[in-house]
């Protein structure tokens, strides 16, 4: 088994920089609804390969993938790149994403998500804990 370490940075502002492309792509004057349909995309990638790397398979990112099939090229292009982004820039981050929301506050969106970790799985370097 593994040993991982925790990162100290927010799940959420890890999300937020992990879907970057996704949110660039919204267009400028976007709903609270099409971020939430963004958000959505880039957390099911997200969990889909953390929990592959939990249980040491890629079911998860087969069953995205198989989803999407019938979906425009641009949507699974999308989806494949977020894929790729998360196990080459973040594949260090065991996290996963429990419960999130989106809130609005003075005009903007304000994303926020919880962290979930299968403490039964992974096994955590002491240090990490260390926060």
């Amino acid at each position: 088994m593994s040993k991982y370490s925790l990162p100290n940075t927010k799940i959420s502002a890890t999300i937020m920089e992990f879907g970057k492309g996704v949110l660039n792509a919204l267009p400028a004057d976007y709903s609270q609804s099409e971020m939430e349909d963004a958000m959505l995309t880039i957390i099911t990638v997200w969990n889909a390969i953390v929990l592959d790397t939990w249980h040491n398979t890629d079911k998860n990112e087969k069953m995205v993938l198989d989803a999407l099939s019938q979906s425009p090229k641009e949507g699974q292009l999308q989806v494949k790149r977020l894929i790729k982004r998360k196990k080459t820039k973040f594949s260090d981050d065991i996290r996963a994403v429990g419960d999130h929301w989106i809130r609005e506050e003075q005009g903007d969106f304000i994303f926020g998500c919880e962290a979930r970790l299968d403490i039964e799985r992974i096994s955590l370097n002491e240090d990490s804990l260390k926060h």
